[in-house]
């Protein structure tokens, strides 16, 4: 939505009258160079998110991310967090945090050492457990959304052990 209007404010500065051609050729082009590239994303039909019996697929981008297949059995939890603003632009992300791989081997930084003794004393050691030795995959929600009420629901239908946690603004 937001890439959409400024293609259009692109658009509409390079008609304001009194603007030097040069300027109003300029911005004509960018506008409709942004929005033919919107509109081609928006058209393409890509699955950004699905999340399904299966288990919980992540889309790839156009810049080279490939779409990842987690298998319920792999997932550990899902994760909804805001970054703050950068660029006076706030970028909600997914993650789906799952087994991949075999554990990291323990003990191997003084810092992971101080970690896991803090968890040891502060959090449930089933909590702990199961994300020891997981993965965190994640995507940009840029140009789309997640209907919270729908994911939560899907998980709990699907997968009542994975954890889900919401840290949207």
């Amino acid at each position: 939505m937001k890439g959409a209007l400024l293609c259009l404010l692109f658009l509409g500065l390079a008609f304001v009258p009194g603007s030097p051609g040069w300027a109003a050729a300029v911005l004509g082009v960018m506008g409709a160079i942004l929005f033919s590239g919107i509109a081609l994303l928006a058209c393409s039909r890509r699955v950004a998110l699905r999340v399904g019996p299966e288990g919980v697929m992540l889309g790839g981008t156009p810049f080279g991310i490939r779409a990842e297949l987690m298998e319920w059995s792999e997932v550990v939890s899902i994760e909804l967090w805001t970054e703050p603003p950068h660029r006076m632009v706030k970028t909600s992300y997914i993650g789906v945090r799952h087994k991949n791989g075999s554990a990291p081997l323990p003990g191997s930084s003084p810092a992971l050492r101080q970690i896991d003794e803090y968890l040891a004393e502060h959090v449930p050691a089933g909590f702990v457990e199961a994300f020891s030795g997981t993965v965190l995959s994640s995507r940009g929600m840029v140009l789309w959304r997640v209907d919270q009420a729908r994911l939560k629901a899907t998980v709990r239908a699907f997968a009542p052990e994975v954890y889900l946690f919401d840290r949207l603004d």
